[in-house]
């Protein structure tokens, strides 16, 4: 099939389009800035020539980049972290998933392949994260954002759509190209201070690979919607601590740290964060995700999909060695 690849110049679009392509599937890329291909998928082998250029929020933009598709996946999206910038997040990534979902149903694309995110199902009480649970979303602009695409995504599933959502959790991995994507600014932290903090908290790491060999195996027309969490395994701090000192040489601790007290931690530094000279992953809804994670169901992507996750050391082994390559850590 000839399938579009939205957000190909980035972290998950990029890996994912390899996949496709890897695949059999011929790739067009729907991009902003030609030149960004060269930095991103051009690095992974990938020929970046057959490109569309648009953005997402623009729709004729959009429509004329499916000409002559049979597929589409949707990877593109605004991620800040910055509470300012929640309403931009919001609008940007709603009209992005109205103009190419949407379209995509109209031309008769199938399938048609959504990125969403864990933050879209996310609760405190929550054990397991599942693919049939109700929409929530965090607390933040990121959540919420996600929460709203997903009620959209969904209501095109109600309505017969060939919608197929897939709920990655933290995406870490080898870069594409320069890209590594927000998660691995938490691995980055934990390099830095040499500590891996609180009692409950966790990680559900996915490596990339093998979220974009979901994308991949999605690409088979006539199977109607279907949704897949594609969170990877879940590591405890103390898990994270042990897999960082291995794979970087250098002794991570796990410390014990209340996790009430990284939730008020990331609280006083949102109020504070535009006074501060220096960007943080700490902040009240990353410290949200991270004391109150739950585990992923990954089975029936397994299952039916046939693919088979990555131990994560194999994961954060070449994450380290990306971020090193980059200078980074």
């Amino acid at each position: 099939m000839r399938v579009l690849v939205t957000g190909a110049t980035g972290f998950v679009g990029g890996w994912s389009a390899k996949a496709i392509a890897d695949a059999g599937h011929e790739v067009r890329f729907l991009v902003r800035n030609p030149v960004r291909l060269g930095t991103s998928v051009a690095k992974l082998g990938l020929d970046p020539g057959a490109y569309a250029i648009g953005d997402i929020t623009d729709g004729d933009s959009v429509r004329a980049a499916m000409a002559d598709c049979d597929a589409v996946v949707h990877c593109a999206a605004l991620v800040a972290m910055d509470p300012s910038q929640a309403e931009a997040m919001l609008t940007a990534n709603l009209e992005g998933a109205r103009n190419v979902l949407g379209t995509a149903v109209e031309l008769g694309l199938d399938p048609i392949v959504h990125v969403s995110s864990i933050a879209a199902l996310f609760s405190p009480d929550l054990e397991t994260f599942s693919a049939d649970l109700p929409v929530t979303g965090g607390a933040d602009g990121y959540g919420k954002s996600k929460a709203a695409v997903e009620l959209y995504a969904r209501d095109l599933q109600e309505n017969g759509a060939p919608v197929n959502i897939t709920y990655p959790g933290m995406v870490l991995g080898p870069p594409a190209g320069d890209q590594f994507g927000e998660a691995a600014d938490g691995v980055v932290a934990a390099c830095k201070m040499g500590v891996i903090p609180g009692r409950s908290a966790a990680w559900t790491v996915v490596d990339v690979r093998d979220l974009a060999a979901v994308h991949a195996a999605l690409l088979e027309p006539g199977k109607g919607p279907r949704r897949y969490m594609a969170g990877g395994p879940r590591l405890t701090v103390s898990e994270i601590a042990d897999v960082l000192t291995d794979v970087t040489g250098s002794t991570i601790r796990a410390v014990p740290v209340p996790d009430s007290l990284l939730r008020g931690l990331g609280q006083l530094i949102d109020s504070v964060d535009r006074f501060l000279p220096f960007d943080t992953p700490i902040t009240e809804a990353g410290m949200q995700y991270y004391t109150q994670m739950p585990a992923s169901d990954d089975e029936p992507s397994k299952r039916e999909l046939g693919v088979e996750y990555r131990d994560s050391k194999e994961t954060l082994a070449d994450t380290v060695a990306g971020l090193r390559e980059f200078g980074r850590i």
